[in-house]
């Protein structure tokens, strides 16, 4: 069996466009686990997943715990062995109040993945050296709503939309420098146009059945 770590934020945890932030049981973590089980690759899918979660920057308001760069390696060494790490992060980093660039926002990326390539995370015992296997995932552009000042959430994510579009330029080079493998989301999932940070419940099944395929067709497992 395989074991698959997907490290993310409320887009991973669960979080919809709908039910007011009740926790999606049908959510793409647990999708993906039956799809690569129904084309022969037998998983276990191990989910942190956090909302608000950020890539290396505290946040002053929601907490520091939200630092994913302060908590990733223990999150690697409890949950070893690991076969894939799937990181998936950058979207609450384009809040506001941050005021990051979409390139501090890949050198925050670029931060995580040095911890997964230093940490003995990877298959056999606790003493082996052995490291996970890595995917990073750019997270989908913000959705038009966001540009409307309308919108209730507005002050919070103003700029943001211009920001995501940038996201995968930026993570692109970074990935490419670390020998990383890039999968851009922008390619199979859209953000809602209900709630312009999270996605529908269509969508994540979209997105698992999309990853799915890419992990069985181009990730050594």
């Amino acid at each position: 069996m395989k074991r698959i770590l997907v490290f993310g934020d409320s887009n991973s945890w669960g979080y919809t466009d709908e039910d007011n932030g009740q926790r999606y049981e049908k959510r793409w973590p647990v999708l993906l686990s039956h799809e690569l089980i129904q084309k022969g690759v037998n998983t276990e899918i191990i989910e942190d997943c956090l909302p608000g979660r950020t890539t290396n920057i505290d946040d002053p308001q929601d907490g520091i715990h939200l630092n994913s760069a302060k908590v990733l390696k223990s999150s690697l060494l409890s949950h070893s062995p690991i076969d894939l790490v799937i990181l998936m992060l950058g979207t609450n980093d384009l809040k506001f109040r941050f005021q990051r660039t979409a390139e501090n926002i890949a050198d925050g990326i670029k931060e995580l993945i040095q911890i997964v390539l230093d940490t003995n995370s990877g298959s056999g015992g606790w003493h082996d050296v052995n490291k996970s296997n890595l995917v990073v995932i750019c997270p989908p552009t913000l959705g038009e709503k966001s540009y409307d000042p309308n919108w209730i959430n507005f002050k919070e994510w103003e700029g943001g939309l211009e920001k995501s579009t940038e996201l995968h330029f930026s993570f692109e080079k970074v990935c490419s420098q670390m020998g990383v493998h890039l999968i851009d989301a922008n390619e199979f999932c859209q953000s809602s146009s209900i709630d312009p940070i999270h996605w529908s419940k269509k969508m994540h099944l979209k997105f698992s059945e999309n990853l799915a395929k890419i992990i069985d067709q181009k990730i050594k497992l």
